[in-house]
């Protein structure tokens, strides 16, 4: 009785902060929403309960529970225009506790300045978002793990300023006997100060997720995610995506995702090697702002 009573209350926990974030979401910083992981954006941006190793820290911390081995991994994203992120994430194993660190940095360049309409502008300025983030996943029993993320978030906009914190939470269930996992996470919830006079609100989340090997023969595999992301300002997500992967060498993704006007369709592809691994990502904009490219570099020790 005292374990389904502690189960209980995680998830009522969850659901406290789901309410709780939703009084203070009335738009988005923007930055957030950009995923920064290659191999999650092939898939269409699904990683609640399919995010592995270091960069699961941007999707769902309980997922990290389940890690055996330590890993860095490092990301680079060639977003729309000239605007870029580059990411850093550390996973530390441990028995039952792992701890993970991130970083995430959103540039935006060459943003014009003007007193009056002008052809040329006086100058020209830059607008940076950072995070930096402490994890923790446990694993509450073999098969379910819960993960909190810490997040301090500074946003940056020519001589303003504004610091701000957030919160991820989430569970993780794997089926004992069968391969597939069920997720749920609420991200980024918390707030923001005032930049100039007003606050920029969070992008707060509940991500619910699922991912499973439909099938394994010989050296080839099949793995299929699918999730829907809940924002709080009523914006409704649905995605999903397909791996295959050959000796758990190559790896050949897609995924498609509704709900933005941006973008729909995703791909990309991976490669393993002893403990060091590639992945790669090309996202086709709308309108005409071309693609987005995603490189994730990472190594286990």
């Amino acid at each position: 009785m005292t374990k389904y009573l502690k189960y209980f209350t995680l998830i009522s926990t969850l659901f406290v902060i789901a309410c709780t974030a939703h009084t203070e979401t009335l738009g988005s910083l923007a930055s957030l929403k950009v995923s920064p992981d290659a191999r999650s954006v092939a898939m269409g941006e699904t990683g609640a309960a399919s995010a592995k190793g270091a960069m699961a820290l941007f999707h769902n911390p309980a997922l990290i529970g389940f890690a055996n081995q330590s890993q860095a991994a490092f990301g680079y994203t060639d977003w729309l225009l000239d605007l870029s992120v580059q990411t850093g994430s550390l996973l530390l194993h441990y028995n039952k506790v792992n701890i993970g660190l991130s970083f995430n940095v959103f540039n935006i360049p060459g943003i014009q300045q003007r007193d009056l309409p002008s052809d040329d502008p006086l100058a020209t300025f830059q607008a940076h978002d950072l995070t930096a983030g402490l994890s923790v996943g446990y694993a509450l029993r073999n098969n379910l793990t819960f993960g909190v993320t810490g997040r301090f978030v500074y946003q940056q906009i020519y001589n303003e300023d504004a610091p701000g914190i957030a919160a991820d939470v989430g569970l993780a269930w794997k089926h004992p006997k069968l391969d597939w996992t069920i997720a749920a996470c609420v991200r980024n919830a918390g707030k923001m100060g005032n930049l100039q006079q007003e606050s920029s609100p969070l992008p707060t989340s509940a991500d619910v997720g699922m991912a499973w090997i439909v099938t394994h023969v010989g050296d080839f595999a099949l793995h299929v995610a699918g999730e829907a992301q809940i924002y709080f300002e009523d914006d409704v997500r649905y995605k999903g995506g397909l791996e295959g992967s050959w000796k758990n060498t190559i790896y050949l993704r897609t995924g498609y995702q509704t709900g933005s006007e941006l973008k729909t369709i995703s791909g990309g592809l991976g490669l393993a090697w002893k403990r060091y691994s590639f992945d790669y990502a090309y996202q086709p904009l709308a309108e005409d702002f071309g693609a987005s490219h995603r490189i994730t570099v990472g190594v286990n020790f």
